[in-house]
């Protein structure tokens, strides 16, 4: 695969490296241990380099995060070179092996999911990020923040107070946002 650049992200202990090619399409890949990555050749690779404590890409980026303890310079290093020596065919044939089920959204999920789609997801992939919805209970959502949101202080105070705002203004003024 081919490195087109390298950028920080707001969190202090993630990268993200831009792709030539494209890696996932759709669903997001985030794992925040070697367990979670079991299955993903290019995940259970990342998560031998040192002090990798999170992996996620889409589309054509890869943000990993990494403990306070690893050299930076090591650590990109490191990542950078699984990401050029791999072969992206082992990610196509993941797919057709394992098949994503198409996820049966109620009404209420999905007009939630497009709010995201719309204004908070673009702005997360920005930053080398990205949001699961993980459920809706009652006036409850529960949100997952991924790559370098994962671990961003910004996402756990200022982030996650204006996706509350926005889908109460949107929706229903009695939501709460809870991440998991």
């Amino acid at each position: 695969m081919k490195i087109i650049h390298l950028e920080p992200t707001p969190n202090p202990n993630a990268f993200k490296f831009n792709m030539k090619e494209t890696l996932r399409e759709g669903m997001p890949a985030s794992y925040q241990n070697k367990e979670d990555a079991e299955g993903d050749p290019l995940g259970e690779l990342l998560f031998q380099v040192e002090g990798m404590t999170s992996v996620f890409y889409l589309g054509n980026f890869v943000t990993v995060t990494k403990d306070n303890v690893v050299n930076w310079e090591e650590f990109v290093k490191a990542s950078g070179k699984i990401l050029l020596d791999f072969d992206i065919h082992l990610l196509a044939e993941m797919e057709e092996k394992n098949p994503e089920k198409a996820e049966k959204l109620n009404e209420e999920m999905a007009k939630i999911n497009a709010i995201l789609d719309e204004m908070i997801r673009p702005a997360l992939a920005n930053d080398g990020g990205g949001l699961e919805l993980l459920g809706v209970d009652g006036d409850t959502v529960f949100i997952r923040y991924q790559g370098a949101c994962g671990t961003c202080p910004t996402a756990t105070k200022g982030t996650l107070t204006a996706i509350e705002h926005l889908l109460q203004h949107q929706l229903d003024p009695k939501i709460s946002v809870v991440p998991a």
